[in-house]
């Protein structure tokens, strides 16, 4: 996983979504690596990342427009698929679940790519200018920031 605190710091609106579909789609690939199910906690733990995030794309819809209630119905069915997976112990769920939501990526990744340039949605944050160099014996990481650092009240 690359540096997703960068990437989510400096997101917009639209990448975020598409972060968060990467993320879902990692934690799917993690619940099917565990199947079968030798460890429990491992398993529930990648299953329930996977709908929390889930969840958070439901609840983040505007549901004043007519698209949003199709997407719910979407990400109901792709919970549904989750669900069944965890209760089988079963990779086909799952499988048809990421497939789902690799066409929903791709969509969303055309619709950032012809996005307007906007601002991220976080304000006022640290912008990293430098990465880590190798010291004698450790690595320390530079960055050349700003004054400000905080978030706008």
């Amino acid at each position: 996983m690359e540096n997703r605190t960068a990437q989510i710091v400096n997101a917009t609106p639209g990448q975020l979504i598409v972060i968060t579909y990467e993320l879902i789609i990692e934690a799917i690939n993690e619940a099917e690596k565990k199947i079968p199910v030798t460890d429990e906690k491992d398993f529930k733990r990648s299953i329930e990342k996977a709908q929390n995030l889930l969840r958070e794309l439901m609840e983040s819809l505007d549901l004043s427009y007519e698209i949003s209630y199709d997407l719910m119905s979407l990400y109901l069915y792709i919970n549904k698929l989750i669900i069944n997976s965890y209760i089988t112990k079963k990779k086909e769920p799952l499988e048809e679940a990421k497939k789902l939501l690799n066409i929903l990526l791709v969509g969303w990744k055309e619709v950032v790519s012809k996005e307007e340039q906007k601002t991220p949605v976080m304000e006022n944050t640290q912008k990293i200018y430098a990465g880590l160099t190798y010291g004698k014996g450790n690595l320390n990481e530079s960055v050349i920031e700003e004054n400000n650092r905080g978030f706008k009240a």
